[in-house]
């Protein structure tokens, strides 16, 4: 099996046995909730044209404005609102207001219409496919398809809407809509017309013996009398053929279609990704006063130069701890840069963020579990503080601990579910219980779903550090098919209320069986509504589960929009590392 086993495979019942949550005593973690209102500003744009008269609502309060002629607005919000925007011809679009919204860059998307081609002639008027009284063009069969716009036969048609509920049968309530139905004149030589309700067949008189339909649920009603229109049916349709489609029929081959798609899975790489470049196609400039520097002593001295103007600037403090690191192996001055990041963004969880990644990057457990404690402070609703520090404490076989905050997390009210951060927990804490249940002193009753098949060849999880992060991640396996996970708003806008519901920004994948051949996985970036990059942190276990399971981890700055990048390539050898 080389698929990608998709978040969505985990049952789980767990049960935690406790009088009282620990958070309850601690004043460490109490929620705090921002009630002021605060300054939020940006534009909206579509396709890079900025939007004039855009209008920008609070929902469920009487504060609104309106995009100026620039496409430039400001309004005020409280932390857990919501932002509308809509404008004419455009999708709408709603934003949940975090504690550190103040920069939304809104990009819109245009309403598509599916319309079909109109015909006017000296005839009739070619009717819309989902007009109420319209004729849909298409009939779908259990035998094929008829276009109803082009067969050289008349078909008579009902909308479902038009029918009278009270008729006490489907016969009843059509005979009197179709010509000579109502006066007893048969299709043919007989009045033994059969009936096709959602692809099955009934052979029957005037629709005495069809089963009870719910005349509320037709939807759409043929008839067809044309030998020619019935041929399709065989002999028994020679008589004629009313065909009855229903609202909560699944016979409609749209569904099937895309469930074969779904399963063959026809989509195919094309060799459309580039290496990922630490710093993007461009540098940023401030590093064009490196460019003559040859030694760190003058680096650090030109470092300290550009500080005064940079320093609000949390994109400038990683890049130069990475220069520093990666260019002089200094690793002094790279930790000293990295340092006065916690302290000049003490209060920006989403800076923080990175500042942690980049220490389990580099290996610093410790200083990444002391950051993550600033986190939680920040973020206590959070489910992904609680993960992180957990995680966190894991890394330094601090498994009691560890187990402590996973369970903490549903002492305040969560629950693990089959997606997201839900997902993530299950898996850690199924591999702490199976793994390291002694040295956790885990007492809670912990039932595993399948403990014979927790083990996998690779396990990725891929945190960000901003929830308005939006792009594609593409899964290629050895024979070049492909698995897109979209994460935006357009493509995915359920999911990303949900991370903001559940305060959460991270996934995880699985590949069973790494057979031989190369995995890639890319990724196409596309904002994240701000005028500052994005950080990608990338955890790849190989082995997940096993006793020779091993850890990867990777930190990419996302910066450059539509450019699709290959983050990491992979084989069967890393296994065997």
């Amino acid at each position: 099996k080389t698929g990608i086993n998709i978040v969505a495979y985990i049952f789980i019942v767990f049960c935690i046995h406790s009088q009282h949550s620990l958070y309850s005593q601690n004043k460490l973690f109490q929620t705090k909730k921002d009630t002021l209102l605060k300054e939020i500003s940006g534009s909206v744009s579509s396709l890079g044209i900025l939007l004039k008269d855009v209008n920008i609502v609070v929902e469920n309060t009487n504060r609104g404005t309106k995009t100026n002629t620039k496409g430039l607005y400001v309004i005020e919000a409280k932390e857990g609102e919501v932002l509308k925007f809509t404008f004419v011809g455009m999708k709408p679009l709603e934003i949940i207001i975090e504690d550190i919204t103040e920069v939304l860059n809104i990009e819109m998307n245009a309403i598509v219409n599916n319309l079909k081609e109109v015909t006017i002639n000296n005839k009739r008027k070619r009717k819309d496919k989902s007009g109420l009284m319209g004729r849909p063009d298409v009939l779908t069969t259990t035998f094929g398809n008829i276009n109803t716009e082009k067969v050289g036969y008349s078909i008579n048609y009902i909308n479902g809407a038009n029918l009278n509920l009270a008729a006490i049968d489907i016969w009843t309530a059509i005979k009197y809509k179709i010509p000579k139905l109502s006066r007893g004149i048969s299709f043919s030589l007989n009045t033994k017309p059969i009936w096709d309700i959602d692809g099955i067949i009934y052979e029957t008189i005037n629709g005495r013996t069809l089963p009870p339909i719910d005349l509320a649920d037709v939807k759409d009603v043929y008839v067809i009398r044309s030998l020619a229109g019935t041929v399709r049916y065989g002999a028994a349709g020679a008589n004629g053929v009313i065909v009855v489609r229903t609202k909560s029929s699944t016979f409609d081959d749209k569904p099937i279609a895309l469930k074969i798609k779904s399963y063959s899975n026809k989509k195919y790489y094309k060799e459309d990704a580039v290496i990922f470049k630490k710093n993007g196609i461009t540098q940023p400039y401030y590093f064009e006063a490196f460019d003559s520097i040859s030694n760190q002593q003058q680096a650090y001295l030109e470092y300290q130069k550009l500080l005064p103007s940079y320093k609000n600037q949390f994109e400038f403090y990683f890049d130069m701890a990475n220069y520093f690191q990666q260019i002089y192996k200094d690793e002094k001055n790279s930790l000293k840069i990295l340092s006065k990041i916690e302290v000049q963004f003490e209060e920006n969880p989403e800076v923080l963020k990175i500042l942690a990644y980049t220490y389990q990057k580099r290996g610093l457990n410790q200083k990444a579990l002391k950051i993550y404690k600033k986190i939680i402070k920040l973020r206590p609703s959070y489910a992904q503080s609680f993960r992180d520090l957990a995680n966190a404490y894991a890394n330094l076989n601090q498994y009691q601990k560890a187990w402590k905050m996973y369970t903490n997390y549903f002492y305040r009210g969560n629950s693990l579910e089959n997606e997201g951060i839900g997902q993530i927990i299950y898996s850690e804490m199924e591999a702490l219980f199976v793994q390291h249940k002694k040295q956790a002193n885990i007492k809670e009753l912990f039932l595993v779903r399948d403990s014979a098949n927790i083990t996998k060849d690779v396990r990725m999880v891929f945190e960000w550090n901003t929830s308005e992060a939006e792009f594609d991640i593409e899964f290629v396996n050895p024979q070049k098919q492909a698995y897109s996970f979209k994460h935006t708003l357009l493509d995915n806008n359920s999911r990303i209320k949900h991370e903001k519901l559940q305060g959460y920004s991270s996934e995880i994948f699985f590949i069973e069986n790494l057979s031989k051949g190369n995995w890639y996985v890319n990724l196409t970036y596309f904002g994240n509504k701000k005028y500052v990059p994005t950080y990608l942190k990338l955890a790849v276990y190989y082995n997940w589960g096993k006793p020779n399971q091993t850890r990867e981890m990777h930190l990419f700055k996302l910066k450059d929009k539509n450019i699709k990048w290959q983050l990491l390539a992979l084989n069967y050898n890393h296994l065997l590392q």
